[in-house]
């Protein structure tokens, strides 16, 4: 692996394991020293909010100041917040409205840090997507393992020791990438103008590419769809059918190991694979089955492994979406369309938790999965009845470039 592209990657992989960390240190700390489920709700909505926020409005500072500039930037910004959390409270003391702030500027620095990160990728010199498989394969073991050692860490040191490693993998993060990884492609054609016209920008370039507008609106569809099955309906399964959390947690470990492995065997054999065959048949795959294993009723022990297969579909999503983001959109522009694309694949979870809930309460639990599910195949169909889905296989084509200037 090229030496811009291991750092690249490891920084991925050490900021993901912190922010995992993050989120279990932060509310355990709020629960420690507050007792307190509202406040600890608070600022775990405060930390969401940032995030949000931040994917939606941090794409024209990426272009605008450089990828790696606001890669190393984003992860500092985020480390001394983590970090004043313990410190604060240890010597001034800690407020409800502070240690909120302090968590939405957690939230605000990890999206402009990944997005950059992303934009950073073509600086490595390696292929689009066996560097974007990396990257994604990284992601999912920072995330799948990032949890489980805060958690163990945690029952050893308490929780501020906890937060300051936290903190200190961020900076680990930001100099892997400011001293090894090159500036990413700039476009010396762009012009700069103002930051709400360059955040317009992004919603126009989207609307201009019928294929990114088709992704963004099939990925908004179906992640508020998973994230109802994995947030509300398998942890109802769990409380309702076997009256115990622990198989709810292995059946989510077993879907995060399922995409770890499905982006490592993609990195390997997946730049040979034609997209639109991958894409239709993965998500085909990975999403409808898994509301009706569940449905199913299945003992638990085949049901982590059948989610665990059906996982593998999962992995080179993210990776082919990259590959096809960074053949269609031009190097001025990426920071700001990435992030807005981004920050319409998130937008509708809210909703999807909601709408499995109200389905819970209205029509039970396994009617409640089976419509999801339902929902979630016609969606997956898209790719076979559309006809801008062909543009998945055309040749790369820049078709998102900065406008005239004026």
């Amino acid at each position: 692996m090229r030496r811009p592209l291991a750092a690249l990657v490891a920084s991925t992989a050490v900021s993901s394991v912190g922010a995992a960390m993050t989120l279990v240190a932060v509310p355990w700390f709020v629960l420690h020293t507050t007792g307190s489920g509202a406040q600890t709700g608070m600022v775990a909505a405060a930390e969401a909010l940032g995030l949000l926020l931040s994917v939606a409005l941090a794409g024209p500072l990426v272009d605008r100041y450089g990828a790696r500039r606001m890669s190393v930037l984003a992860d500092l910004f985020a480390a001394v917040s983590v970090a004043a959390i313990p410190l604060v409270h240890g010597t001034l003391g800690l407020s409800l409205p502070v240690l909120m702030v302090l968590s939405l500027a957690i939230g605000a620095g990890r999206a402009p840090a990944r997005t950059a990160k992303q934009v950073l990728l073509p600086a490595t010199g390696a292929p689009i997507a066996r560097g974007a498989s990396a990257q994604e394969a990284v992601q999912r073991l920072g995330d799948l393992l990032g949890a489980p050692a805060g958690g163990v860490l945690i029952a050893l040191l308490s929780p501020p020791p906890v937060l300051l490693l936290d903190a200190a993998t961020l900076v680990a993060a930001a100099a892997l990438v400011g001293f090894f990884v090159p500036k990413g492609q700039s476009d010396s054609r762009r012009v700069k103008s103002g930051y709400l016209r360059e955040l317009r920008e992004s919603a126009v370039a989207l609307r201009r590419d019928r294929l990114l507008l088709a992704l963004c609106l099939l990925c908004a569809g179906t992640n508020a769809l998973g994230i109802g099955l994995f947030t509300v309906l398998l942890p109802a399964y769990g409380t309702m059918v076997w009256h115990d959390s622990t198989i709810v947690g292995l059946v989510i470990a077993a879907s995060g190991a399922g995409g770890l492995l499905g982006s490592l065997v993609f990195g390997w054999l997946g730049p040979r694979w034609r997209r639109r065959p991958t894409f239709t048949i993965c998500f085909l795959l990975c999403g409808p089955p898994a509301f009706a294993l569940v449905a199913a009723d299945l003992p638990p022990a085949l049901l982590v492994a059948a989610i665990g297969v059906t996982a593998l579909a999962n992995g080179p999503l993210n990776p082919l979406i990259a590959a096809v983001k960074f053949d269609r959109v031009a190097p001025g522009l990426r920071g700001r369309v990435f992030g807005a694309i981004s920050s319409v694949a998130l937008a509708a979870m809210p909703l999807g938790n909601l709408v499995a809930g109200v389905l819970l309460d209205a029509a039970g639990l396994r009617t409640a999965l089976l419509a999801l599910g339902g929902a979630y195949l016609l969606l997956t169909l898209c790719p076979l009845l559309f006809r801008v889905w062909r543009e998945l296989d055309a040749p790369p084509l820049v078709t998102l470039g900065p406008g005239p200037a004026g």
